[in-house]
């Protein structure tokens, strides 16, 4: 494969492209299936909405989709989503007005009390979706070619047994499979609500005080889980990577404590200059940074694991 940094040679290609999936098999005399994207939009909102569903509440699927669906996350919070729009462009992952106005109607029909709760974020994905039902998956034996394209949504489920099934028809191919010699896939620490966390656990705090030490008020994140990220063997590259990795700042409430963060690295590489203010709730608008909410404001609402 020619690529842009220099040829690439392998004893087999495995298109797992995604979104450009269809491209890629097209460079190589395919062209069975097109990629056309099809925007998600999702709401989630704050933990304390958390008590209103007790399992998910999903409509009845349509031929096109699953349909709205409310489900409480790992995380202690409520998510509404997603949205099912197919867009031209495979890079507009951007919310609009119209597609949070209608999952907050399709919401309000499935759980009224929800229109209450607070929002702490709301963002969009794309999913590779085809012309076809079903996902794209196949083996060329003679080019040494997989392909697995049009992964959609129930692709994160599915992706375990996904793997399992190519690696398997890998195998009938003439590929010799053997058990890899170096560990597994590196262990990522616990950051949901429903387990112990490193502040609730006072022999673990007792070894290493950095564990006690909130430095994310709202999702509860130590500078003991900070540390261990930016020293795991795969560390994060930016503040984006820090949240998927510990859920720092990904609450709703950006006091000042939040914006102390650049103490937390010594790594260069991680940029920590602080956002712009939410524009919700509508206080927070054109607010300049470390103005602190009014007490009336909702956002100051006690989380309800604080007592």
């Amino acid at each position: 494969m020619a690529t842009t940094t220099g040829p690439l040679r392998c004893r087999w290609l495995i298109n797992a492209a995604g979104l450009e999936s269809d491209r890629i098999d097209g460079m190589l005399g395919g062209g069975g299936f097109t990629i056309t994207p099809r925007r998600g939009e999702l709401i989630v909102f704050d933990k304390l909405a958390r008590p209103l569903p007790r399992s998910i509440l999903l409509p009845v699927p349509t031929a096109r989709t699953k349909g709205v669906l409310v489900a409480p996350t790992v995380y202690g919070n409520v998510l509404l989503g997603p949205t099912a729009e197919d867009v031209a462009d495979r890079t507009d992952t951007a919310t609009t007005a119209a597609g949070l106005a209608a999952l907050l109607a399709a919401g309000g029909q499935i759980l009224p009390d929800l229109a209450a709760e607070e929002v702490t974020a709301a963002y969009a994905g794309l999913r590779a979706a085809t012309e076809h039902r079903d996902y794209q998956i196949g083996v060329d034996e003679q080019r040494r070619y997989v392909c697995v394209a049009g992964i959609r949504s129930t692709g994160l489920s599915a992706s375990l047994g996904i793997a399992e099934y190519v690696v398997g028809q890998l195998g009938e191919a003439g590929l010799p499979l053997r058990e890899r010699e170096t560990a597994g896939p590196p262990a990522m620490p616990y950051i949901g609500q429903a387990g112990v966390r490193p502040y609730q656990d006072a022999a673990r705090i007792a070894a290493d005080p950095d564990y006690g030490a909130i430095v994310c008020h709202c999702e509860r994140v130590t500078r003991g889980e900070i540390r261990d990220a930016l020293a795991s063997p795969l560390p994060p590259n930016d503040l984006d990577g820090l949240r998927r990795r510990t859920r720092v700042l990904n609450g709703p409430r950006w006091t000042p404590r939040c914006r102390r963060r650049r103490r937390w690295s010594s790594r260069p590489a991680i940029s920590c200059t602080p956002p712009r203010p939410p524009t919700w709730p509508p206080w927070a608008a054109g607010m300049p940074l470390g103005t602190s909410p009014p007490p009336w404001a909702a956002c100051c609402r006690p989380p309800p694991w604080s007592g």
